[in-house]
């Protein structure tokens, strides 16, 4: 028995114990002396990983020794995966005293995977295609296999033979592993041509539009790269296009010809159009052409073996019938195509509609504990009304029995029986229509009633708190199938209390004469389960207290399984991770502590952005942006940019606190510097300063926010003209403190696109000047912006803006600097840059007032282009000039080229009450939508 034995982390190591040491799974096991763990290889702090084996053994000092605890501890620790050896060998069994010793050998970890020659794929595809991660458990034979999977995504994107190396460094002073990745991608296939082969109905240069691969045949370098997912989206694209067009039997085959020696590619695409359908209907009275033709699917899964044809004939039958058409009979006739030498194939539908049927009256009869009224919402069959046109269907009058019964149900009349006659006679105002008088006849039977409810063995809650949770009460009607939900109900408030295994059984006995039920709910809780520790691998530059933060549940509460998903959630949603997987160790093997296993991959902290284009409101400009998302490991996002285009600069940084002082509130502190020149203004604004906002979100669309800013600001010609004495004060430095509240509401699909939802915000400026009353005012915004997809490609957007400055104290007069704009490419388009008024000199004219409506219809023309068509109004208020305040409006069209960071387009707007002096309107070009 002195022989030493290795014990592997495995479930039939516990059976193995149990038999050769049955005596000592027993209470009269020998006593535990002490459990010592030792963690072998590993250089540096190993306290750690001690603390976590510690946890996870179920043997402590003074315990009598329990093979079956054993077997539980050591595959509490292989599931852990923080170990990859782990050896127990055998005590002095003759001693009455004993020590545990266990072996313990860690898993080396992933630091870090650097990726070089990805270009032009992104890092993170390569990685996505990998089966390892940073913070992954490092295996040297998963090495290998990550080679073949890089090189495949390369094989997929064109490259002949690329040749991926994967290799490892192991950093000697914690024994982690970067994993080194050196892709060779070789040459690649270029696209020499797209063969169209087959066509007739359509041109080639038409269906080569809408292909990607012809446009890609048109470029240069990498950008002629062969991709077969290119190809395959073009051929959905093609079938898609000709579904559209009618011609539903239309069969679509890539040919892939590959040249190695001159690395080149033809793509042919064989297509058999088959014939183009045209369906009439005939004998349709209730319903439009039209609406029928919304019940066809040969354009959208077209008519392979005539299934499509099928399905569209059984969707109009059910739109007949649901109508009052019972008896309604659909055929199918070929017709004649007429001119033999088009491929056409005619269809004519004939429907025959037979008789209609409405219901004249419904009556309710038999019902003594329900009114009729009651009864009557509760059903589908009703009489001619705003709600309903009164169709008599019998599907439905089937399932009105069913819901009459449930009502019932509901009130405790377990036996209610409902039967159905209808009696039919001719309508007088309509010789095909029948009118139905239909009765229920209600047999409510007896109504059952709860006289008590028990809860046995019940000690987690009081009986008043359980029996507040409940369905059945007593003095209230007995619903048998709520039986079910209340034993669910209690069973998940026992377990917020700390008992995860609660089960809950309920019992009924009925009275003699079935009036009278007793419920009783056997309980049955198990055991108590408090929250251990927890622990997080992967987390090499986030510390641990900003993951620990995240939980909804301490170190010695009870154990709830809701704050246990709230806490997966919040640790899945901080900015620092980009995933995090979770491991309960001790749940399913109900042990009296659950310990929590956080296995994180973090996201790259460093980031770096350049951009760079031409609008029409700043014509060029460049920018860049650069930061750490995960600053000191504490999950702050701190960055520095910088902006300059022609109408000056702007340089800011900052740092983003997610959870400010530990809420869910974030807060962003930053400090910035501009100057700008707006087009068509006289003057500029150089401003310095600092801002401090806070953020919180709530009922899921809404964000409440609260920002402070000081700006040092400083307003100053730019055109050589005089100051009147007493506009100097204006030209003046001044400092200013800014507080402002804000309210925003947003429900949109989409941040690029959108194409349903609305937006809208509200915001106050409270503005006071520093040793000056210029800046003493407020300042009020509000915008909506609505988006509304009635069709597939197409897509109405409205919005309205209005904003108003309100001084307070002594001072009327308002800094030019401060006051509303419009005119230009962000708001009334047709109009330059903030010139929608302007004075007698032509300079523009701003105002205390603006109010501004928008107008758009964005129409998908295919191959990412859009069209749109767009109107806009507005007008500025209480200027310092005496001119019109009337309103301005423009409409105009443009198109937009979609790219995945949103659009690009030329816009024209027309001025509708151009002014003698002014143009007929104005070219914009824009990056992004205008709202």
């Amino acid at each position: 028995m002195r022989k030493k034995h290795i014990l592997q982390a495995a479930l039939p190591v516990l059976f193995i114990i149990i038999s050769i040491f049955p005596a000592y799974t027993q209470a009269s096991g020998p006593l535990i002396k002490a459990v010592d763990i030792i963690i072998k290889d590993t250089p540096g702090n190993s306290q750690y990983l001690k603390d976590a084996a510690q946890s996870l053994i179920n043997l402590k000092p003074g315990d009598r020794f329990s093979g079956e605890k054993l077997g539980i501890s050591i595959e509490l620790l292989k599931q852990s995966g923080l170990f990859k050896s782990i050896e127990v060998p055998d005590p002095d069994w003759n001693t009455e005293e004993i020590t545990l010793v266990f072996h313990l050998t860690p898993f080396k970890r992933i630091r870090d995977i650097k990726i070089t020659g990805a270009f032009p794929l992104f890092e993170r595809e390569i990685l996505n295609a990998m089966t390892i991660y940073a913070g992954d458990v490092f295996s040297a034979e998963k090495l290998t296999e990550q080679q073949a999977l890089i090189s495949r995504v390369f094989i997929d994107e064109g490259y002949i033979e690329p040749h991926a190396m994967v290799s490892s460094h192991e950093n000697k002073d914690n024994g982690d592993y970067n994993i080194l990745v050196n892709i060779e991608k070789n040459d690649f296939y270029k696209i020499k041509e797209l063969e169209i082969q087959g066509n007739h109905a359509f041109s080639k240069s038409r269906l080569k539009l809408r292909t990607s691969i012809w446009k890609d045949s048109l470029l240069i370098g990498e950008m002629r790269r062969f991709v077969q997912k290119d190809v395959d989206k073009d051929l959905k694209n093609l079938v898609k296009f000709y579904l559209k067009k009618g011609y539903a039997d239309v069969e679509i085959t890539p040919e892939i010809k590959k040249d190695r020696d001159l690395k080149q590619v033809s793509v042919i695409m064989n297509i058999n159009e088959g014939p183009k359908y045209k369906i009439e209907f005939e004998g349709n009275e209730e319903f439009w052409d039209f609406t029928l033709k919304k019940d066809l699917v040969l354009a959208q899964r077209g008519n392979k073996n005539n299934l499509g044809l099928r399905k569209s004939i059984r969707n109009i039958q059910n739109r007949y019938q649901e109508a009052g058409y019972p008896d309604v009979k659909i055929s199918m006739e070929e017709q004649e195509p007429g001119d033999p030498e088009k491929n056409i194939r005619k269809i004519k539908i004939v429907i025959e509609e037979g008789t209609r049927f409405i219901v004249e009256s419904v009556n309710i009869a038999g019902n003594k504990a329900l009114d009729s009224d009651k009864i009557k919402k509760q059903i589908l069959t009703r009489t001619p009304g705003i709600i309903a046109d009164g169709e008599f269907v019998p599907e439905n009058l089937e399932e009105d029995k069913d819901a009459v019964k449930s009502l019932y149900l509901k009130q405790g009349y377990m036996e209610t029986e409902v039967k159905d006659s209808v009696t039919w006679k001719d309508d007088p105002k309509e010789e095909s229509q029948k009118l139905a008088e239909i009765t229920l006849d209600v047999n409510e039977g007896r109504q059952t009633l709860v006289k008590n409810v028990f809860f046995k063995n019940l000690n987690a809650l009081t009986h008043e708190e359980a029996l507040g949770h409940t369905a059945h009460k007593p003095g209230e009607p007995f619903r048998s199938y709520m039986i079910q939900s209340d034993e669910n109900t209690i069973a998940a408030l026992i377990s917020e209390k700390g008992y995860p295994h609660a089960e809950v059984k309920g019992e009924v006995e009925f009275g003699s004469d079935n009036t009278e039920a007793v419920v009783t709910y056997n309980v049955s809780e198990g055991v108590y389960v408090e929250m251990g520790p927890v622990y997080v691998t992967g987390n090499f530059r986030t510390k641990d207290k900003v993951i620990l933060n995240e939980a909804e549940i301490k170190k010695g509460e009870p154990f709830s399984l809701k704050k246990m998903l709230e806490t997966n959630k919040n640790i899945r949603d901080i900015n620092a991770l980009e995933s995090a997987d979770f491991k309960a160790l001790g749940l399913n093997e109900k042990s009296e502590k659950v310990i929590l296993l956080v296995n994180t991959e973090e996201k790259k902290p460093y980031y770096v952005q350049f951009g760079g284009g031409y609008d029409t409101r700043k014509h060029f400009y460049a920018n860049v942006k650069a930061g750490d998302h995960n600053l000191f490991g504490l999950n702050k996002d701190s960055w520095v940019s910088a902006e300059l285009s022609q109408i000056g600069y702007r340089g800011e940084a900052g740092l983003t606190e997610p959870r400010f002082m530990g809420t869910r509130i974030s807060s962003t502190l930053s400090g910035f510097a501009e100057e700008i020149e707006e087009f068509n203004k006289d003057f500029g604004t150089r401003t310095y300063g600092a801002s401090l906002g806070f953020d919180r979100k709530f009922m899921q669309y809404f964000t409440a926010r609260l920002a402070f800013r000081y700006e040092f600001r400083e307003q100053y010609l730019t055109e050589d003209k005089y100051i009147l004495p007493e506009d100097e004060e204006k030209y003046d430095p001044r400092s200013i403190l800014v507080t402002t509240p804000a309210l925003i509401y947003n429900s949109t699909d989409s941040f690029i696109r959108p194409r349903k939802g609305l937006y809208s915000s509200f915001s106050l400026d409270i503005s006071k000047g520093l040793g000056e009353t210029l800046d003493d005012f407020f300042k009020y915004r509000f915008e909506t912006r609505y988006y509304y997809t009635p069709l597939e490609g197409l897509t109405f957007a409205v919005r309205g803006r209005y904003g108003y400055l309100d001084p307070f104290g002594s001072e009327s007069s308002v800094p030019d600097d401060q006051l509303f704009f419009l005119g230009g490419t962000s708001d009334v388009r047709g109009f330059d840059e903030n010139k929608l008024r302007y004075d007698r000199t032509g300079d523009p004219d701003g105002g205390r007032s603006e109010l501004l409506g928008s107008l758009e219809a964005r129409i998908d023309l295919g191959m990412n282009f859009e069209l749109t068509a767009f109107y806009d109004i507005g007008n500025i208020q209480e200027t310092l000039s005496d001119t019109s305040d009337d309103f301005r409006s423009s409409a105009g069209l443009g198109l937009r080229y979609i790219t995945p960071i949103g659009p690009v387009g030329f816009l024209y707007g027309w001025k509708l009450d151009r002014e003698e002096d002014e143009g007929k309107g104005r070219f914009h070009f824009t990056l992004g939508y205008t709202f």
